[in-house]
Parts: structure tokens; sequence; C-alpha cells
């Protein structure tokens, strides 16, 4: 059963009845799992909004299912990633699915700008529209801001502010392009939000390289550290994050020709920062005269070079 909200929107109704056919039965259970379902849910029912071919599902290039893996088994997940690589569309599938599926949850949405809000949550709320009825979650609120499930999930979009999320019991976070957050609210904003984690909740953050300093820098620096005391590999961070890193060249559209191109309009420095990923934060491994292998960024071995 579907009804409209004020908006005009397609939603299914809270707690209505549902048919289901046995294939249905047999795909939402496959949804459901754990380890797999977000992938088969954004494989099979997951819709976007292409800007020139209209309403298309979604279909994952190799780095994406790589980056979706990342979200799904880590509590702490760090990407960077080139500009226009489906960083956002594929963090946004994963947030329906979690809503959906994962009962009771709050999912925070922290965006560096007003307008970067609302637009997650308007692909959000397409996906959701565009989700067939019986796999659908029913709503009780639909607003441009927040969606609130039947099952006791919701989700809520806000600007990055210095007290976002304070007082929050947050499941899930997702930080959008948390580099360009300003580095003063967004130390203060990552200060004040990780208490909230602290009792079992996830974390996503995601960006495009901007400095060498802001948060988002000292968090990705701290996740490459990936080599213990006795020179052996770690799966995680100092810091307990997972990293990520995906460029240009990964995504199969794209070849040396699309790059000249690129390059010729907004640079070579800024398109090895914004498609290359290529700054301060850039990780090497080294091996240092005394034997010891490490992973350092340029800028720590500019640092200790200058020593």
């Amino acid at each position: 059963m579907a009804s409209k909200n004020l908006d005009g929107k397609l939603i299914k109704t809270a707690h209505s009845t549902q048919k289901f056919t046995e294939e249905d039965i047999a795909n939402l259970i496959k949804c459901q799992d754990p380890v797999t379902g977000a992938k088969f849910f954004l494989d099979n029912y997951f819709f976007i909004q292409h800007p020139t071919k209209g309403k298309i599902q979604y279909q994952a290039f190799p780095y994406q299912h790589e980056l979706l893996q990342s979200y799904n088994d880590h509590r702490f997940s760090v990407n960077m990633l080139g500009r226009q690589m489906g960083k956002t569309t594929t963090a946004v599938g994963y947030l329906l699915w979690y809503a959906m599926f994962v009962p009771d949850s709050t999912i925070l949405i922290s965006a560096h700008k007003y307008t970067g809000a609302q637009e997650i949550m308007q692909r959000l709320r397409y996906a959701y529209e565009t989700c067939p009825d019986w796999i659908r979650a029913g709503v009780t609120s639909y607003n441009k801001q927040s969606i609130e499930f039947d099952n006791g999930s919701r989700i809520v979009a806000q600007t990055t502010t210095e007290t976002t999320g304070r007082g929050m019991s947050v499941s899930l976070l997702y930080c959008d392009e948390f580099a360009y957050v300003e580095p003063n609210i967004a130390t203060e904003f990552w200060t004040s939000i990780s208490p909230t984690l602290a009792t079992g909740g996830k974390a996503i953050i995601t960006s495009t390289p901007n400095s060498d300093e802001d948060q988002f820098s000292l968090i990705w620096r701290e996740a490459n550290k990936r080599i213990d005391d006795y020179g052996n590999s770690t799966e995680l961070g100092k810091n307990g994050f997972y990293p990520y890193m995906a460029v240009w060249s990964q995504h199969p559209d794209r070849d040396e020709v699309w790059a000249n191109e690129e390059r010729s309009r907004v640079g070579d420095e800024r398109f090895r920062r914004e498609h290359e990923c290529i700054s301060g934060d850039s990780t090497i491994t080294i091996k240092w005269p005394n034997g010891k292998i490490e992973s350092v960024t340029i800028f720590e071995l500019k640092r200790l070079l200058s020593l």
C-alpha cells in the first residue's frame, strides 16, 4: 500500500499489509544478510537519477564494490576518493539499506554545506521511492532532512557544525566531504561526536583531499599507520580506522585522453589533488637504514627529513 506525503512523493504507509511471492521472500532474506545483504540490495534494488539518462539501476564499478565492502566490514572507515567517483552514490545506497534492514538505528549524515545535506537526502528519497513496495520499510515521518521508518530506524541529515549530533545516540555516522569543513569546526565536531560512537556506533568518513592539516587529513594519516612495532602489517590504522583510496584511473570510463583534457582545464596541481589524491597525505612505505619498515605520508617524510 502506498500513500503520498505533503511533498507529493510516494511513500509506503507504516505497518501496512504487504503481499509477498516466494521469490520476494527469498530475496528479502538475502537483503537481510549482515555480510552480503548490502551488496545484494544495491545490485538489485538501488536506482539512481543519472544527469543525462534519468532513472537507471545502480551498476557498481569494481572499486565501488570494494568501497561498499569497507563500509560493511569495518566499524570505522575513512575513504579518500577523487572527484566524481560515485562515493556519495555508494554511501546513499548503503545508508538506505542500513536503515531498512538494521532496525532501531539512528543514522546521522553530516555534510559540509546545507546544500550538500539536502542533496544527499534527495538521493535517499529518490532511491527509497523507486524501491519495490514489498522491500521498502514503511515510514512514519518523511521530511527533507529526515526520514523515520516503522522499524524504529531514522536518517537525519545536518550541516556539520561544532555541535552536530551532540546528545544523539548514533548507530552510523556518515561524514561527506569532511576535508572541506572549516578546520576549527571539523575539530570541534569530531571532538563532540566521538563519544556518541563509544557505545558501538559505526563511522564512515569520505572526502577528496583538501589540505595537509585538516581533521580529515589527521584521521587519514593515523588510519594509514598500519605497521606494528615489529614491522608486521595490520588491517586497521593506529586510530582503528580502515583506509580506502580510489583515483581516476580506476574509473573504467576514464582514460588518458580524459585525463589530459581535465589537466588542461584545471591545471596539473589541482588535477593531482582532486583526481589522483596526491597531497601531503599520500602514503608511501619506506625501509629505514635500521631495517624497520614503516608506512608514512609524504607530509611526515618531509618533516622527518628536515629534522
